[in-house]
């Protein structure tokens, strides 16, 4: 990086984190900006795009993440895990403080096909939180383009701040992946996944809300927001079906659906529809939402169960599936009506597993029974189980273990999610006594 190169862009940062009172064309968490004219816009579930329409240019903002490091430090992290692959070696950072807040900027040169491509890195650090924006550019117009943007950069005030260090109230505050045949996009403050096709194997549209202080409880949360993302709805009547449990990484949360209804012209419409709360930062909690067509979207697909199993909420310290690995304990059973399948999970990371079937042709019934039993590992919600006889390989699954609120009854089940074949099988078991 040059001396020039560097002194330009330290110039347009300090210029950049002023906290200003003008308007601005876009938003981020707790950015406001302008981004260059023409430079189309692409929404992600890793942040925001802005790209050229011609030569080399791009600018992309990451959503912002819990820090308590120095601004050198979560600088050269941001680096590493950003441009690490591209450009191994970070560079120096120059850190100004405005406010709150530590600004460090940094950047390299990398001469590729006769052309010098710059990689730029500016992270915004404060209040508990950094957030991070790459900037790869191409030419002296294309740098003059990204310094103009940078300098309309400001830090917005931050509301609802609580000592975790939320962004502020209308931020997503979970980081998750876009499950197959979805497409992400923004909607307002809402982060919304559309199936690019409607069909059997995505029925039902999904998004996410900005994180939002609790009503005391996830249940509470969760029933509050059924209706956020259809106005003009209504529950249909009192039958609800509902789950609730924790997941892989430890946090708990509270899953509700029912039927609404809407009156269009002389006709009633009718949805299915669903809310899962769980946790943000202190305080707060985060809002999965989804609805599609009565019958074939129910909400619990595969596309959701995915979705589900990526989810990250910001903040949140993973326990590595200690809290599931103590729910998975015991004996569970999925009976099927040519028979019966059964698992025993132990303490010492042992198993046992029956398979009973049942045929009948005429009056003759024919029944065949096999026992296996071998070692478990459960890392987050990630089950491996591995028999003991020989010649067989380890499997993998997906764990949940969840209550489940179906007829006005809760009972206790767990499902095996198998994404080895196609397509993926999830099996559903409930917990029986274990009597020996």
């Amino acid at each position: 990086m040059t001396n020039t190169f560097r002194r330009s862009m330290l110039g347009l940062l300090i210029v950049a984190t002023l906290f200003t009172g003008e308007l601005y064309a876009d938003t981020f968490e707790f950015l406001t900006f302008t981004p260059p004219v023409g430079w189309a816009k692409q929404v992600t579930d890793e942040g925001v795009v802005y790209k050229r329409a011609t030569g080399v240019g791009a600018i992309k903002i990451y959503p912002s993440y819990p820090a308590a490091g120095a601004a050198t430090d979560e600088f050269a992290k941001l680096w590493q895990t950003r441009l690490g692959s591209v450009v191994p070696r970070a560079p120096v950072p120059k850190v100004e403080r405005q406010g709150d807040y530590a600004v460090a900027i940094g950047s390299q040169k990398v001469t590729a096909d006769d052309a010098v491509v710059s990689f730029s890195l500016v992270v915004f650090i404060g209040k508990g939180r950094a957030i991070g924006l790459v900037m790869v550019t191409a030419g002296d117009d294309v740098l003059g383009e990204v310094a103009t943007f940078l300098n309309t950069v400001s830090i917005a005030a931050v509301e609802g701040a609580n000592t975790a260090g939320a962004a502020n109230s209308s931020a997503i505050e979970v980081d998750f992946d876009v499950p197959a045949g979805y497409t992400s996009q923004r909607d307002g403050q809402n982060v919304v996944l559309k199936p690019n096709s409607i069909d059997r194997t995505t029925p039902c549209i999904y998004g996410i809300s900005p994180a939002r202080s609790s009503r005391g409880s996830l249940e509470a949360d969760a029933r509050a927001a059924l209706l956020e993302s259809l106005p003009g709805w209504q529950i249909k009547s009192d039958h609800y079906n509902a789950m609730r449990g924790t997941a892989g990484a430890g946090w708990p949360y509270y899953w509700f659906r029912t039927d609404v209804q809407q009156m269009s012209g002389s006709a009633m419409q009718y949805l299915t529809a669903m809310a899962m709360a769980f946790p943000s930062s202190t305080g707060r909690v985060n809002i999965l939402w989804g609805f599609g067509s009565t019958g074939p979207c129910t909400l619990d697909d595969h596309s959701f169960l995915r979705l589900f199993f990526s989810l990250r909420p910001r903040g949140w310290t993973n326990d590595g599936g200690k809290t599931l690995g103590g729910e998975l304990v015991g004996m569970w059973r999925d009976t099927q009506n040519a028979g019966m399948a059964q698992y025993r999970f132990l303490p010492n990371g042992q198993y046992e597993y029956g398979l009973g079937t049942s045929t009948t042709f005429g009056n003759l019934e024919t029944r065949t029974g096999s026992v296996t039993d071998g070692k478990y590992v459960l890392r987050d919600a990630e089950l491996t189980i591995t028999p003991d006889a020989r010649g067989r390989g380890a499997t993998k699954y997906r764990v949940r273990v969840y209550d489940e609120f179906l007829g006005g009854v809760w009972r206790r089940a767990m499902s095996l999610l198998n994404e080895s074949g196609t397509p993926a099988l999830d099996v559903h078991y409930m917990r029986v006594a274990d009597l020996r």
